[in-house]
């Protein structure tokens, strides 16, 4: 118990460094030059895309000339580049903070695999077409705020998504990838709810949502389990997650209206230890469910009077 007093304690102090003005620029821009030649650069965001629309379903054309919404596009909007390659007309890119460094975008692209990403899209729209629109951006040494606006790509930010939207228009497709599970448990509902009415009659949504502790997510993915829930803040369900487990996720996707839902993956994570006490608050239904460490969830509108598929 002095551990995790000292843990909580600790995490406090840490918050208060972690929200000034200078660490969160020094943060963001040294972030965001890593994540430009790792997991953000655009051959693996394609990558990641292409998965996740064939797991959907879909196939040629299935963002030409579509309206795009992406929750939690970070610091380099890599995403939303990829959405602008498979022919998107608009792309709203939204944050509940300032995250974006536009001066750190374009080595996202430049240090791609050109070819991976090309070989990736090809199924959605026409090899030359992607080329084409690539060249483009590896034309655009400086992808300014400006800039991406001429491409179709719209920052928003900050925005709470469970409040409002950032357009009226009706949204063809949404798109998060581990972003939910920093949603605070209160506004997960509101929020689903409010992207749910923004889909236009064919718009479908796909999320990717990240389960484990975001606090030391290889050695110790489980340890969020041991906190009271009065402990848990919605700061620390932002930032080490909201501990939703994964039966939980099916049953608040299966409870939305006017949404046809699947679970299209589950993965787990099976080779670390759980904690030996399980806080009360936490819904799950066994070891198994405990342990899920990712769920790929897509969804479509549907009419009132359709069936569920």
């Amino acid at each position: 118990m002095k551990n995790l007093v000292k843990s909580l304690l600790d995490e406090r102090i840490k918050s208060i460094i972690r929200s000034s003005d200078l660490y969160q620029a020094l943060y963001n821009n040294m972030h965001s030059r890593k994540l430009a030649v790792a997991g953000k650069r655009l051959d693996i965001c394609a990558n990641e895309v292409a998965i996740y629309l064939l797991q959907a379903g879909k196939d040629k054309y299935v963002l030409r000339d579509k309206i795009c919404l992406e929750i939690g596009s970070g610091w380099l909007l890599t995403h939303s580049l990829v959405f602008y390659l498979l022919g998107a007309k608009k792309i709203y890119a939204t944050d509940v903070y300032p995250l974006l460094q536009p001066d750190n975008i374009f080595q996202a692209v430049s240090k791609s695999v050109h070819w991976s990403i090309l070989d990736s899209l090809s199924t959605f729209e026409d090899r030359e077409i992607i080329h084409l629109r690539l060249n483009k951006l590896l034309s655009l040494k400086n992808l300014s705020i400006e800039v991406l606006q001429d491409l179709g790509i719209e920052y928003i930010a900050p925005i709470d998504l469970s409040q409002k939207l950032p357009t009226k228009e009706k949204i063809d497709f949404i798109f998060s990838k581990s972003v939910l599970e920093h949603v605070p448990v209160d506004d997960v509902v509101p929020l689903l709810e409010n992207l749910v009415s923004s889909l236009s009659e064919d718009g479908f949504m796909f999320h990717l949502i990240h389960l484990l502790d975001h606090k030391n997510l290889s050695e110790r993915p489980f340890d969020f389990f041991i906190y009271q829930q009065e402990a848990y803040s919605r700061e620390l369900q932002s930032r080490w997650g909201n501990r939703i487990r994964g039966s939980e996720w099916k049953q608040i996707f299966s409870n939305l209206k006017q949404l046809d839902s699947k679970i299209v993956f589950e993965w787990s994570c099976k080779d670390r230890e759980l904690p030996e006490k399980i806080d009360s608050s936490i819904q799950y239904t066994d070891e198994e469910d405990l342990r899920i460490s990712h769920v790929g969830v897509v969804g479509k509108f549907t009419s009132l009077l359709k069936a569920k598929y």
